[in-house]
């Protein structure tokens, strides 16, 4: 899975010895223990769904729940906006960095975080329906969660990462996702614990963006950018969850009321059909480090040429610099900020959708617009030069 999960946060660690009790006789752990025990496994519930295996109540796999064909023809009736809603400008704004005042409610403390610019540009439909057109699929999978509605309805995929569009509509208001216009420049929209189901792409990992400018609060249009390795692959797997309590009680269950509410968790999961996927090409550096880039993304072997030890090729913070140069001199600034003493800049980018390190040394970017790799020139990344293999 390309997503790397932090549930093993070392604060959740650090207990002195004085701290921990004496191990004579029968022991009994500290209560600073067995908090942070108990946040680490809030987290993690959070987190991960369905690492451990236990007695869930099993639904065999649907292929769909619906299927509904939708021609790219209504693309144009509508001027572009499919592409320009997901790739372009339209319902984004382009935002100066800026700083915020967030409030740790489980901390108590207030944090000042500043948000990098993002810029985002318009989108040629006829450019873009000749970039990625044949590869969308606008088949429909719907689902419905007691009175609420997700909707799928579209997905594409370069093997490397995808873009799904769903809905989710609920009369009186939509309260599955806690949203906002700063969660939609930080890690996206995510889960609420009023809720009482949950759904995510198998083998994803991305982050939801909400169409502030399209929404309402009846219905919700939302933008998963995903990264993953799904090579080949002619669907991907909606999974879905439907608890018997709000996910609230949930997370913060003990571990007898935890046991009996997953028996009691209804599993089930659906076939979202992709077309064929998106074409990559490979541009390579001196020492042969090699990018994959297709229109929707790029992967990065961190690893060669980048003059990074193999412990650095790892860590994502050291991906500071990237940039497309476009054969008429234009480029596209992909992402540029400050990093220790390798790199600074007075004002941060980040115009990418999603960034994700796997499990080896690659890091993938999902573009927050459509690259024409035919007229790319070269591509920077750091300090160093690719061109085309």
């Amino acid at each position: 899975m390309s997503q790397m999960l932090d549930y093993t946060n070392p604060e959740a660690f650090e207990i002195s010895v004085e701290e921990f009790d004496a191990l004579e006789g029968v022991h009994e752990f500290s209560t600073e223990y067995k908090r942070n025990k108990k946040k680490l496994l809030k987290e993690y519930r959070k987190t991960v769904l369905t690492s451990v295996k236990r007695n869930y109540a099993k639904v065999a796999v649907a292929a769909a729940l619906a299927v509904i064909s939708a021609p790219l023809i209504a693309n144009a009736a509508t001027g572009g906006e499919f592409f320009n809603r997901l790739w372009g400008n339209q319902g984004k704004k382009n935002v100066e960095s800026h700083q915020e005042e967030l409030f740790d409610e489980e901390k108590g403390t207030s944090d000042i975080v500043t948000y990098p610019k993002r810029e985002y540009v318009d989108v040629e439909p006829e450019k873009a329906e000749a970039l990625i057109g044949d590869n969308v699929s606008h088949e429909q999978v719907v689902k419905e969660f007691g009175d609420t509605k997700l909707t799928i309805l579209s997905a594409v995929s370069d093997g490397q990462s995808a873009v799904v569009e769903f809905t989710l509509e609920r009369e009186g208001g939509v309260n599955a996702l806690n949203y906002s216009q700063l969660d939609n420049e930080a890690k996206g929209a995510w889960f609420s614990e009023e809720t009482d189901f949950y759904f995510q792409f198998v083998d994803f990992g991305g982050s939801i963006y909400v169409d502030m400018d399209k929404s309402t609060s009846d219905k919700l249009y939302c933008y998963d950018y995903m990264t993953a390795d799904n090579g080949g692959k002619k669907e991907i797997i909606l999974k879905t969850y439907e608890y018997p309590c709000a996910r609230g009680e949930w997370i913060n269950a003990d571990d007898k009321a935890y046991n009996e509410y997953m028996s009691k968790t209804k599993e089930e999961e659906f076939v979202v059909p992709l077309s064929e996927e998106v074409e990559k090409v490979e541009y390579v550096n001196a020492e042969g480090g090699l990018i994959r880039i297709s229109p929707l993304s790029m992967r990065v072997d961190m690893g060669t040429g980048l003059g990074l030890t193999r412990e650095e090729a790892y860590d994502p913070v050291n991906l500071y610099y990237a940039a497309i140069h476009y054969k008429d001199g234009s480029e596209y600034i992909i992402m540029d900020k400050n990093c220790h003493d390798r790199h600074s800049c007075d004002v941060e980018i980040d115009n990418t959708s999603y960034v994700c390190a796997d499990l080896t040394t690659h890091i993938t970017c999902n573009f927050n617009r459509l690259v024409d790799v035919d007229n790319i020139a070269s591509i920077t990344v750091n300090e160093t030069e690719y061109t085309l293999e």
